[in-house]
């Protein structure tokens, strides 16, 4: 239910709300992968690899494979080699040196695949599974003649013993790890590794219903789902607060002089984009300003980091252009990478300086 429910939510359609006064409201942005996935339309998933001595880790192994594959497909941004495709170079091809990731600088030999242009390989470096028994002490405790639980004079349920039961304890877990190779000079071009994930379910005088087998490839899935969030750009839900992007006079103690009233007789003004959330991180995005009624006249494009939220990233927006507009009433607007709408919006006012 887990992975259902998370893969629901990457790959929910772009949704964007616009922020106003000190609102706070809730939108989709695109959090874009740290490697050069745009020059790579034609990929291919090897099937994940596992330990020689877990053979029980064959099944997570798959389910982690088709449930990567299904995502990268399903993403739109990459043309992925179908399975059927896949086998035949899998058979033709010796790609066991990719299941081999724990080195990075280990590079496939040029022109090793030709089919695609890189190749995503990925690892279960372990895969455990495990059953127990045990037995725990629980409190019995006391009712009344017609089985309600008794309570004290604060209000605390009373104990009237303890009993030992027994749990049955299933467990499943997985780690791992993915790299992305281009086929034509093995050249590394990105690695993640997951951490490990555990699944467990625990009954109490019964096994519970999903074995340890089923809990690690529930385990897999979710490793899979790991590795696609950083591997392809994928929708996700951010809560934006309005005061995010801001016109600003000056910067001074820590904290920025706000407007709503550019003068036309100032040269220049700041656009503040600050305290962006953290999903946010090493993401693109582009400022823009635009009369209240018309198409943009000014861009900027940058990448978001956290090093000084506070202060943010500033740009200096020359008045003179504005002015040029004719317009008195602008909006400045932020846009998640190439989204077409923005997710935060500031509307602002060029005055003349006796209204300033």
């Amino acid at each position: 239910m887990l992975l259902r429910g998370l893969t629901a939510l990457l790959l929910l359609p772009a949704l964007f709300a616009c922020g106003c006064g000190s609102s706070s409201k809730s939108t989709y942005i695109t959090r874009y992968p740290v490697w050069d996935w745009e020059s790579y339309d034609r990929i291919a998933v090897i099937p994940f690899a596992y330990p020689e001595s877990e053979p029980h880790a064959s099944e997570p192994a798959r389910h982690a494979t088709f449930t990567l594959d299904d995502m990268l497909a399903a993403n739109g941004n990459f043309t992925v080699l179908e399975r059927a495709a896949l086998s035949d170079v899998v058979a033709e091809q010796d790609l066991s040196q990719l299941a081999d990731i724990a080195d990075p600088s280990t590079l496939l030999p040029p022109g090793k695949v030709k089919i695609a242009q890189a190749l995503v390989v990925g690892k279960l470096a372990s895969c455990d599974t495990k059953a127990e028994r045990v037995e725990k002490r629980v409190p019995v405790f006391a009712v009344d003649r017609k089985g309600r639980i008794r309570h004290d004079r604060y209000g605390r349920a009373i104990v009237a013993r303890e009993k030992v039961v027994q749990y049955f304890q299933h467990q499943g877990t997985v780690a791992g790890s993915v790299r992305v190779i281009d086929a034509a000079t093995g050249k590394v071009l990105f690695a993640h590794t997951v951490p490990a994930i555990t699944h467990e379910d625990s009954e109490r005088g019964r096994p519970p219903d999903m074995t340890p087998e089923q809990l690690a490839i529930e385990a897999a899935r979710e490793l899979a789902l790991d590795c696609y969030t950083h591997l392809a750009p994928v929708q996700i839900k951010v809560k934006l607060k309005s005061d995010m992007l801001i016109c600003a006079l000056d910067y001074y103690d820590g904290a920025y002089d706000k407007t709503k009233k550019i003068s036309t007789e100032l040269d220049e003004f700041m656009l503040v984009v600050r305290e962006l959330p953290k999903a946010c991180e090493r993401n693109p995005f582009r400022v823009a300003i635009a009369p209240e009624e018309g198409r943009n006249i000014w861009e900027e494009e940058f990448t978001w980091t956290a090093a000084n939220p506070v202060r943010g990233v500033t740009f200096n927006v020359p008045v003179e252009m504005l002015a040029s507009a004719g317009a008195e009433k602008f909006v400045a607007k932020l846009y998640s990478g190439n989204g077409e709408q923005p997710v935060l919006k500031r509307e602002f006012k060029l005055v003349p300086p006796d209204e300033d």
